[in-house]
C-alpha cells in the first residue's frame, strides 16, 4: 500500500467519522402486528413498532437476553465503539438530537463502571493495592480513607468528576465554532460520555499492570490526553492549540476542587486522631476553609480563562 492509498483510506475514515449513519428508505406496504395500521416505511407511524416485527424466533430470544446488559437496540457495544473511533462527533450527534445513535449515557456509565470494578477488585486486588508503608501516618490514613471510599463508590465518583467539568467546559467552549452556546444540561451528557470513554480505556489497558504499574499509569495518561484533545476538537471545532489551552483552563479548576474535597472529607478526618486537641467545631471550620479556599482559587482561574476566551473569540461573538 503506497502513500496515496493510505491518504485515501484516511480521508474515507475521516468522512465516516463525520457521517457514519446511512438510513435506507422502505416503500413497501406493511401491516402493523401491534396496532393493525397499514403503512409504508420502516416503522409504524402510530405505535413506532418496526415493520419487520413478526413471530418470536431464536433471534428474539437472543435479543431479549442481550437487552439485559444493553446489547440489543442502541447497543452498548456499538456506542462504545463509536466513542472510541469518533468521540467528539459521536457526542455531538447525541446532544444535537440524534438520540437513537447512543445507548442511554448515564446507564452506560454505570454499567461500564460496574464491569470495570468487578475486573479490578476480583482479578487484580493485589496489583492495585496501595503501598503505604513509606509515607507518614497522616498521609497513610488519608489515602486509605479515600481509597476505601473510592473502591465502594466508583460509579458515583466517576459521575461526580463528570459534574465538576460541566461549568469549566461551558465557560471555555461556549463560543466554539461547533456546538456554539451548548447548554449546561448538554454539558452534563458531554461529560458523562467522556467518563464512559475513560472507563473503557482503563478497561482495555488494565492488563498492562501485569507488566508494570508505572507503565500502565503513563499509558493511561497519554491515552486520556489524546482522547480529550481529539474529542474536544471534533466536538467544538477548534484546532489543536485552541483546544489545548482551553483544556488547560478546564482541567486546573477541576484538579483544585477535587483536591479540596479529598482533603476536606478524608484528610482532615485522617489527621484528627493524631491531634487530640482538634474539636468537632474546629474540624468543621478547617473543612469549610479548605474547600472554600480552593474553590475560590478555581473560580479565579476560570475567570481568567473566561476573559482570555472572550478576547480570543471577539470576532466569533460578533457574528452570533
Amino acid at each position: 500500500m503506497n502513500w496515496q492509498e493510505i491518504k485515501e483510506k484516511y480521508q474515507q475514515f475521516k468522512q465516516w467519522q463525520r457521517q457514519p449513519m446511512k438510513y435506507a428508505d422502505c416503500d413497501d406496504v406493511h401491516y402493523c402486528n401491534n396496532c393493525g395500521l397499514m403503512f409504508s416505511g420502516n416503522f409504524c407511524p402510530r405505535c413506532s413498532q418496526k415493520a419487520d416485527m413478526g413471530r418470536i424466533n431464536w433471534r428474539s430470544v437472543r435479543n431479549g437476553i442481550m437487552d439485559i446488559w444493553g446489547l440489543g437496540t442502541r447497543s452498548l457495544i456499538y456506542s462504545i465503539w463509536q466513542l472510541l473511533m469518533r468521540p467528539g462527533y459521536f457526542i455531538s450527534d447525541y446532544i444535537s438530537g440524534k438520540r437513537q445513535v447512543s445507548f442511554p449515557p448515564v446507564k452506560m456509565l454505570f454499567i461500564v463502571t460496574v464491569i470495570y470494578s468487578l475486573i479490578i477488585y476480583w482479578l487484580f486486588p493485589k496489583v492495585f493495592g496501595i503501598q503505604l508503608h513509606d509515607i507518614d501516618e497522616g498521609s497513610r490514613q488519608l489515602l486509605s480513607n479515600y481509597y476505601n471510599w473510592y473502591e465502594s463508590h466508583f460509579s458515583w465518583a466517576m459521575l461526580g468528576m463528570s459534574v465538576l467539568a460541566i461549568i469549566p467546559t461551558w465557560v471555555m467552549f461556549r463560543y466554539a465554532p461547533r456546538n456554539t452556546r451548548h447548554s449546561l444540561p448538554e454539558g452534563f451528557f458531554i461529560q458523562v460520555l467522556f467518563s464512559v470513554l475513560m472507563v473503557v480505556l482503563n478497561f482495555f489497558l488494565i492488563y498492562l499492570v501485569l507488566v508494570n504499574l508505572i507503565a500502565y499509569n503513563v499509558v493511561i495518561a497519554l491515552f486520556t490526553m489524546f482522547y480529550y484533545i481529539v474529542g474536544y476538537m471534533q466536538l467544538f471545532g477548534y484546532g489543536f492549540w485552541g483546544t489545548l489551552w482551553r483544556e488547560a483552563f478546564v482541567l486546573l479548576p477541576i484538579v483544585l476542587i477535587e483536591f479540596g474535597l479529598i482533603f476536606a472529607f478524608f484528610g482532615i478526618d485522617a489527621l484528627a486522631p493524631l491531634n487530640k486537641q482538634i474539636s468537632a467545631d474546629e474540624m468543621l471550620q478547617m473543612k469549610i476553609m479548605s474547600i472554600g479556599g480552593l474553590l475560590l482559587l478555581a473560580v479565579m482561574i476560570m475567570a481568567v480563562g473566561w476573559v482570555i476566551n472572550l478576547i480570543a473569540t471577539r470576532k466569533a461573538r460578533k457574528s452570533l
